[in-house]
């Protein structure tokens, strides 16, 4: 089990293990165009909690702010691995923290990681500084430029109107991702909706079928976990405890290897709400393996139920009312495969 600050840095760590042998150029500076790095910038005016009491009650706001954007040319059926790490402290609320990437031009993708930072004044340091990974795979369907933006989606939870201050990283980790036998990236993002963790849940999963050649797998998952309500509202239990676990076989051969099995431990609690959690393991190819199963498996442990999230629909453009319009879906908690 590994805690929050050791799991942060411990995806970092991994995209370099995960692209080793993707045939890749040289290790050369990467263009400015495909890698931004942004901030510390301070981020104010972030939109106070809907006062539900008012008359009409007001609708949750979200200052959406963006922080990198990077392009890359691209052929049609590509796959490239958008890679970001967002970081946010010095709170003065309990404030949501978005990382949100949105995909367009040879292809579309957007992706949405989340969780809130506590102020400051938390006695637990691991609350109020913290980094959200979001890493996914995009396809392009058509050849041309592949235009990814990084957007900050905050707001308070709280009735003040707040501020953090926030950096980060995004990048073209790769542009030569492999898939299944049929070119398909191996990737499956949960749709719209919520699974409920009263027990145990397993989702996301991909089974696929691979073409010879392949050595390793890096195999990745992000999972957003939402702490459920209270089970009275006199409750003295504010809190949700639950074990994430990615394991992954692969067979068809003789002699097939089993990855090592990436676990962790995460209790949400009251303020904090929900929390981003990132999975990795890496697997060896053996010849004549071309099957793989890969599964996240989300058990309750104790305190409320959670849920795993499903992909958020009606997500604002820009700053305002979610559900208004213009507004977009962005997936959440999803499971893919870096071949190499």
């Amino acid at each position: 089990m590994r805690n929050r600050a050791q799991r942060t840095r411990y995806a970092a760590a991994v995209v370099a293990v995960a692209l080793t042998g993707l045939g890749a150029a040289p290790a050369v500076a990467a263009p400015a165009a495909t890698s931004q790095d942004f901030g510390p910038t301070v981020i104010t005016g972030v939109p106070h909690a809907p006062d539900l009491q008012a008359n009409p009650p007001e609708k949750p706001t979200q200052k959406v702010v963006p922080q990198a954007t990077i392009s890359t040319q691209i052929g049609a059926g590509a796959t490239a691995y958008v890679y970001s790490e967002l970081r946010a402290w010095n709170a003065d609320q309990a404030n949501l923290i978005d990382n949100e990437i949105r995909c367009s031009g040879a292809g579309a993708s957007n992706v949405v990681m989340g969780e809130n930072v506590l102020p400051a004044t938390n006695p637990n340091p691991a609350l109020r500084d913290i980094t959200i990974v979001n890493r996914f795979l995009v396809t392009a369907t058509k050849t041309g430029a592949l235009n990814c933006a990084l957007y900050l989606r905050t707001a308070s939870t709280s009735p003040s109107v707040a501020q953090e201050t926030v950096a980060g990283t995004l990048r073209f980790a790769s542009t030569a991702v492999g898939g299944d036998v049929n070119g398909t990236a191996m990737q499956r993002s949960l749709p719209v909706g919520n699974l409920p963790v009263t027990t145990s849940t397993v989702a996301p999963i991909v089974n696929a079928t691979m073409p010879a050649g392949y050595q390793n797998l890096a195999v990745i998952a992000d999972v957003e976990y939402h702490r459920g309500p209270e089970a009275t509202p006199d409750s003295t239990i504010h809190y949700s405890t639950a074990r994430f676990t990615l394991t992954v076989t692969t067979s068809g051969g003789p002699d097939c290897a089993n990855a090592p099995v990436a676990q962790t431990e995460e209790t949400v609690v009251r303020g904090v709400n929900h929390a981003a959690i990132p999975l990795y393991t890496k697997v060896p190819v053996n010849p004549g393996c071309t099957q793989l199963s890969a599964k996240v498996t989300t058990t309750h442990l104790g305190g409320n139920p959670g849920t795993v999230g499903g992909a958020a629909p009606g997500l604002t453009d820009e700053t305002g009312v979610n559900g208004s319009t213009p507004n977009h879906t962005s997936a959440m908690t999803h499971l893919f495969v870096v071949p190499s």
